[in-house]
């Protein structure tokens, strides 16, 4: 489903990814893991279009998408959910989750049938749908960014950090709800996750991010090599 070739990118003269080769397979979740400023948030702009890309090429369901535009991956099936800035805080739950099907085909019906699916996973979002995003706990934020991204049935979503600042109870029911969502409605994920046994609770494969390079992939069964990467990684950082 994505592929992504030979990938740089960054911001302007600095360089964030070098010639990062990466795969979501359809159906599959994809954990994407390594140290803060490693480059995986630059990597998931970089696939959605956020952030130009120097080299390489960005592949989605047969498409080369490299120098696309965000709007032109959204209508081909990528939803990206950032970290932050993810909700209209202003509007309440349906308003949001109503600007996330801009594009949904078939009118008010197809809405009302795509809001009831999207209330049987986050039923919590049933019963706030009238507040404002502004005054939902972080766990229901999430919840609500996430839920926008699926109102147009999207078959790859791109979520980034999406258990940060979250207490441990919600973030193991956050994660038992985007596999949840994964089996419901067929969707691949693309997960950068700094909670790295979560993330490899729910994920199937799994890459490890280096200053900008993938310098591990493998499947979780291989966790104890990921563990120790990672480790590596952590006291290399600490003595640089």
């Amino acid at each position: 489903m994505l592929e992504v070739r030979g990938l740089s990118a960054g911001y302007g003269n600095f360089q964030v990814l070098h010639q990062v080769d990466l795969e979501v397979p359809p159906r599959r979740i994809v954990g994407l893991l390594g140290h803060n400023g490693a480059g995986k948030s630059t990597l998931l702009k970089a696939v959605f279009g956020v952030v130009p890309v120097t080299e390489g090429r960005v592949v989605f369901s047969g498409s080369d998408t490299t120098h696309g535009r965000p709007f032109q991956k959204a209508s081909l099936g990528i939803r990206f959910v950032p970290q932050e800035g993810n909700t209209f805080p202003t509007l309440s739950v349906e308003e949001n989750l109503r600007l996330g099907a801009v594009k949904l085909d078939g009118g008010s019906h197809a809405f009302a049938d795509r809001v009831g699916e999207i209330y049987e996973i986050f039923p919590i979002l049933r019963e706030r749908r009238l507040a404002p995003a502004r005054v939902l706990s972080g766990g229901e934020r999430q919840m609500l960014a996430i839920s926008i991204a699926l109102m147009t049935s999207p078959t790859l979503l791109l979520l980034d950090e999406p258990s940060s600042g979250l207490s441990p109870i919600m973030v193991q029911r956050l994660f038992d709800t985007i596999r949840q969502i994964h089996e419901r409605f067929q969707t691949a994920v693309l997960l950068v996750e700094q909670n790295v046994n979560e993330a490899l609770r729910i994920a199937e494969t799994v890459y490890v991010l280096e200053e900008g390079r993938i310098v591990f992939h493998g499947g979780v069964h291989e966790k104890e090599q990921i563990i120790r990467k990672l480790w590596r990684l952590a006291a290399d950082q600490a003595r640089g």
